[in-house]
């Protein structure tokens, strides 16, 4: 229930900004870090700006590999495959504390989501081990952005912060694994197309 409500109020919050913009103050955004994203930036004043972002990745690897498990054992040569999916919901808090005409400075905070789903196969194995969970972050960012052109921005930002995991992992026994990091965080780079 949890996966599908959020994606909804996203939705309704997204439409309750677009019905009350002025033009320039809605930006469409699109990151270009590791994980891409496309979002708005929704100019509250010309000093705050909230950020709304959504994003969804589909990741598939295959390694082929050749081991010996024990000695005196033939060697196992196989194929290990990995199909996985991430979607990202987020929302940002800025503040500009600096600009000029065509140069800002914001810092800000960002509250981030992310659903993960693996599955992970063997050749070698009759079995797969499948995995999902949920990852949380909250952190602090430094910005920059620029004006290119009337409508056109670029961007740039560094973040600092807090991330929670709790994954599933199901195979011939079921485990749970919780993760916690602070570190680097919503680091990226991206353009913002203004309307």
């Amino acid at each position: 229930m949890k996966k599908i409500l959020l994606p909804i109020l996203m939705l309704l919050f997204l439409t309750s900004l677009s019905l009350s913009w002025e033009k320039g103050s809605v930006g469409l955004n699109l990151r270009i870090d590791p994980s891409p994203r496309i979002g708005m930036t929704y100019h509250i004043s010309g000093k705050f700006a909230l950020r709304p972002y959504v994003g969804f990745s589909i990741e598939n690897e295959e390694v082929k590999s050749e081991f010996q498990p024990e000695q005196n054992r033939p060697v196992i040569k196989g194929t290990r495959k990995e199909d996985s999916s991430n979607i990202h919901f987020g929302l940002g808090f800025l503040f500009y504390f600096y600009s000029t005409r065509d140069f800002s400075v914001y810092t800000g905070l960002n509250f981030g989501y992310t659903g993960v789903n693996k599955e992970i196969s063997f050749s070698w194995r009759d079995d797969e081990i499948k995995e999902d969970g949920e990852t949380y972050l909250a952190s602090v960012m430094l910005g920059l952005q620029g004006q290119v052109m009337e409508n056109l921005g670029i961007f740039g930002e560094v973040g600092f912060g807090y991330t929670l995991g709790k994954f599933n992992r199901r195979n011939d026994a079921e485990s749970d694994i919780d993760s916690q990091r602070w570190g680097l965080a919503n680091t990226g780079v991206g353009i913002i197309f203004y309307f």
